[in-house]
């Protein structure tokens, strides 16, 4: 949610909750709702449709649209106390992708389910825990449009390294065995 708004809306399966993590199954075919922007970024393999898209975010004006989620199984990790979520990703053949850590908002519940918010910002960690970031021209421009106040700036910083960290150090998530989908 921002700015008292939906920006995606995903039906999710809870796999396992444990209060202050939950882990949710998207899986390919669920119909949910995204951004119009988003939409046409995916499915153009458009950058500039993604730019826009953060400009609409900061004028409030962005228009919703159905979107069938497509390709990857993914199973989002989110926490109550983290700015980011783990989300281990299998292809449509069922084997192990990569680890995708989005950073957002801890998430906090609602009468409709969970609720968090994008910043922007994706680390992308390989089966072999090499990683990569993505999307930091995207997280840079979402700070000068405002979309990020400076107490998320700092709560990013410090959640990269802790990340990070759990990588390196293969704790949490990045500890478990995810060659083969569990469901």
């Amino acid at each position: 949610m921002i700015y008292g708004r939906s920006f995606t809306e995903w039906p999710q399966r809870v796999i396992e909750d444990r209060g202050d993590e939950l882990r949710v199954l998207l899986t390919p075919g669920t119909k949910g709702l995204g951004p119009a922007l988003w939409i046409k970024s995916m499915r153009e393999d458009d950058p500039g449709a993604r730019r826009e898209l953060l400009q609409a975010y900061a004028r409030r004006e962005w228009e919703m649209a159905p979107w069938t989620w497509q390709r990857n199984t993914r199973l989002a990790i989110m926490y109550t106390d983290r700015y980011f979520a783990i989300a281990p990703m299998w292809n449509e053949r069922r084997e192990f992708r990569c680890w995708y850590v989005n950073f957002q908002l801890p998430f906090t519940r609602t009468a409709d389910g969970v609720d968090t918010s994008d910043l922007h910002l994706d680390l992308i960690v390989d089966p072999d825990l090499t990683y990569h970031w993505k999307d930091e021209d995207e997280y840079a421009l979402a700070i000068r449009l405002g979309l990020v106040p400076i107490e998320w700036q700092h709560a990013v910083d410090a959640a990269r390294g802790q990340a990070v960290a759990m990588v390196e150090r293969r704790d949490g998530p990045f500890s478990e065995d995810w060659r083969s989908m569990p469901w």
